[in-house]
């Protein structure tokens, strides 16, 4: 007698499927935010890199020229108007890294872009990721430059009383793509925003006083800003925002931290609401030399301390 063999063939019922196509679900959504923090590590840990080098470029710098740290820009009569310098473009040289200028009155200057020039989390190609504290490294005096005139004169380092809790230079929110000449995508603030009132609500107190039962060593809601403005040129100051805003304020891309490079040349991952104007930015000796020149004469820019 012949035996018959069965053709039926296993297989998964649509129950089992379901299952492990929800186990899969549950595992991605486990995994996804780890891979996403770690690639997030690699960029920051890029980034301090970058930070590192940019710092021994200044470094460098001020050993040429006296200790003096350079100015954040400056302006010289040009064939066309004026010709605008960035503390970048002075610095460029003692790294030589980055995107080079081919055309314009800048031609063969480092715009601050692509390179060391450029943090990896950065939204766009835009140059001046990274922006120097505008009271250590003073520019042209504000609403209107003046040809080749600083607003202060440039800062000796041997005048700062706290180099290894000053904050020199930090990372960025996007501009509104502002002077499209200097770079792709427009340019952001050389500088980020030193003023009192960018960091703590308390303003007008002593260092690190509550006389008044205020402490300006509290850091506001404002100072933390941590925004990218959008890139489009067409749009106003309203809509896109410009002095004070997401391009002069410190962005926490890395998990929530901003790389900052301080004047001793080290370089900290700092987390949002942990950088205070007291012990980060503020320096007597950088106000009392920034409110000697032109600029300090305008009131409510000064200390009265």
């Amino acid at each position: 007698m012949k035996h018959l063999t069965s053709t039926k063939k296993s297989a998964f019922t649509l129950i089992e499927l379901l299952v492990v196509i929800a186990i899969i679900a549950i595992l991605a959504a486990i995994l996804f935010p780890v891979f996403a923090q770690a690639r997030e590590k690699a960029r920051a840990i890029t980034c301090v890199s970058n930070m590192k080098q940019i710092g021994l470029a200044i470094i460098q710098y001020q050993q040429d020229y006296d200790e003096y740290l350079c100015p954040s820009n400056y302006q010289v009569p040009g064939g066309s108007g004026t010709v605008e310098y960035r503390w970048y473009q002075m610095v460029g040289p003692y790294v030589k890294n980055g995107v080079v200028i081919q055309t314009g009155p800048n031609a063969g200057h480092y715009n601050g872009a692509g390179g060391v020039w450029h943090c990896p989390s950065f939204p766009s190609s835009q140059d001046a990721n990274y922006g120097v504290a505008d009271h250590l490294f003073p520019g042209p005096g504000l609403p209107t430059y003046t040809h080749g005139e600083l607003d202060s004169p440039v800062l000796n380092s041997a005048a700062l009383g706290t180099p290894g809790d000053t904050i020199m230079v930090l990372e960025k929110g996007q501009d509104n793509a502002g002077a499209p000449q200097l770079g792709p995508g427009g340019s952001s603030w050389p500088v980020f925003g030193e003023h009192e009132g960018f960091w703590t609500d308390q303003v007008g107190n002593p260092p690190g006083s509550n006389v008044d039962g205020t402490d300006n060593s509290v850091v506001s809601s404002w100072s933390q800003t941590n925004c990218d403005m959008p890139l489009n040129a067409g749009c106003t100051v309203v809509q896109c925002g410009d002095y004070g805003q997401c391009g002069m304020h410190p962005r926490y891309r890395h998990n929530n931290t901003c790389s900052c490079l301080f004047v001793d040349g080290h370089v900290k991952a700092m987390g949002e609401g942990k950088i205070s104007w007291v012990k980060n930015i503020y320096d007597k000796g950088a106000w009392q030399n920034w409110c000697g020149g032109n600029q300090g004469t305008q009131a409510g820019e000064c200390p009265p301390w």
